[in-house]
């Protein structure tokens, strides 16, 4: 018969559940079998110790049966209490037989033995007193007599020592089944335990690669292919994950596509607006009345506003088609943080907000205007969300070979259920930004997307006022 190998994650975990289950099968089978063969012993023990207490009962009392059968026999020499006498020591040779048949010890052996040869004596003399007139003159007696009754006297005790005895052979059994069946439970029970960790690692380790897959294509990564290997259906299941990610990267690629031709198409029109715009404000085709300045203003305003949201699409569609920085540069952090701080320097001013730094002297490999883009829409979204007269905490400093950098506001903060959704592109949470041009929802967007490309990483801390947002950047070259 050949043997196959499970093809489905179904039937390996039937086959890691019954071979888990069979050694505490087999236990649970040789401890019934071990107690079932004890207790038959103990119960042919208990009938056997009864039969052997009424048989030595039975012993004592037919031989003062006899022996008083015998005194009246020698008086009366009568036939008929021969007769009882011969019924008496057949019960007592029945007795006799019965009490051997028992496991005895040599002594009660040996004493039963000289009771059988005793009682024959008897039997004999007084088979030849038959026909002999009784002496008128004393009372006849018989030294066997005696003889019986001291060797009977011994034999109950000796009967309570045997079932003694082998009560205590049974104890020792009993004992020693204990111990085995103890040994049976600390050796089958980790087995059955180990062949279900086995089993369990053998089922979880390709849904965990599984798991890892769905993850980095939720993730957005779509150029490494899935394979993972395994029983049928995981293989399956992995070429189905595969042909999604093909699908993905393709829908992806013209989102990408979309973006880009979009952002290129509507960036020639603005700029002719936007400049169109500026010569009205100037007033070069003529003199404005308020209304038309006012529009004028208006127009200026949301084409700056348009051209800005262009911009970041443009931005993040050139971020989502990179693998990594282009160009390397040593970048001097406290350098950098001070003139990103410089560039808000206006919009913080107006609003009265003001900024404390805590900047070590930090130096990182990197792409100079990636890191610039990543602060400064850091400290941008900071902004936004602070009230008038906030304050915000930026801080920078090397830990485990890494560059850790805390942008800290006293805005409403970032609701637990909004934490996962913030780095999403056009992700807008639900509390208002307190400056006057509403943003894309790209900034953040852009500025993980630069801190993956750098081998780091954005996430959002817990904090008690305000939105915390913690940035980890390696101090080497991400080639």
């Amino acid at each position: 018969m050949r043997l196959t190998l499970p093809t489905s994650i179904f039937q390996l975990a039937l086959i890691g559940f019954l071979l888990a289950t069979l050694p505490l099968s087999m236990a649970l089978v040789n401890t019934f079998v071990q107690i079932d063969r004890l207790s038959a012993q103990m119960q042919i023990a208990v009938s056997d110790s009864a039969q052997a207490v009424e048989a030595s009962r039975t012993i004592m009392a037919q031989i003062l049966n006899m022996e008083r059968s015998t005194g009246q026999y020698l008086v009366l020499r009568d036939p008929a209490v021969l007769h009882r006498y011969e019924d008496q020591r057949g019960q007592l040779g029945k007795a006799i037989v019965l009490l051997e048949s028992f496991p005895v010890d040599k002594s009660l052996a040996d004493r039963l033995g000289q009771l059988r040869e005793q009682e024959q004596v008897l039997y004999d003399k007084l088979r030849e007193v038959v026909g002999i007139p009784q002496p008128q003159d004393e009372a006849p007696k018989l030294v066997e007599q005696d003889n019986l009754t001291q060797l009977v006297r011994p034999i109950p005790f000796e009967v309570t020592q045997m079932i003694t005895q082998r009560s205590n052979v049974i104890t020792r059994q009993m004992e020693k089944m204990q111990g085995l069946l103890l040994l049976q439970a600390l050796g089958l029970i980790p087995l059955a335990l180990i062949l279900a960790v086995v089993f369990s690692v053998l089922i979880s380790r390709p849904l965990r690669r599984l798991g890892v897959v769905i993850h980095r294509l939720g993730a957005g990564e779509f150029s490494t292919p899935v394979k993972v290997s395994g029983l049928q259906d995981v293989r399956e299941l992995s070429e189905h994950l595969d042909w999604l990610r093909k699908r993905l990267s393709e829908l992806d690629e013209q989102k990408q596509t979309f973006l880009h031709h979009v952002s290129h198409e509507l960036k020639t029109p603005l700029t002719a607006i936007r400049e169109g715009a500026e010569l009205l404000r100037d007033e070069v085709v003529g003199t404005l009345n308020p209304e038309q300045t006012e529009v004028a203003n208006i127009l200026r305003e949301s084409s700056l506003q348009l051209q800005a949201q262009v911009e970041a699409l443009l931005n993040f569609n050139a971020a989502l088609a990179q693998e990594k920085p282009q160009q390397q540069e040593t970048i001097v952090l406290d350098i950098l943080l001070p003139e990103v701080i410089d560039k808000h320097r206006l919009a913080m001013r107006a609003r009265k907000i003001t900024v404390q730094t805590d900047v070590q002297a930090v130096s990182l490999c990197g792409e100079h205007n990636q890191i610039h883009t990543l602060l400064d829409n850091l400290l941008s979204n900071a902004i936004k969300y602070s009230p008038d007269g906030g304050m915000i905490q930026v801080n920078a400093w090397v830990e485990n070979d890494e560059v850790c950098i805390d942008v800290i506001d006293s805005g409403p903060g970032i609701s637990n259920d909004e934490r996962g959704q913030v780095f999403e592109p056009f992700f807008q949470g639900r509390q208002c930004a307190k400056g006057h041009v509403k943003g894309t929802g790209l900034g953040l967007a852009i500025a993980q997307r630069y801190a993956r490309l750098h081998r780091g990483n954005i996430e959002v801390k817990n904090s008690q006022a305000g939105a915390h947002l913690h940035v980890t950047l390696p101090l080497g070259s991400t080639k």
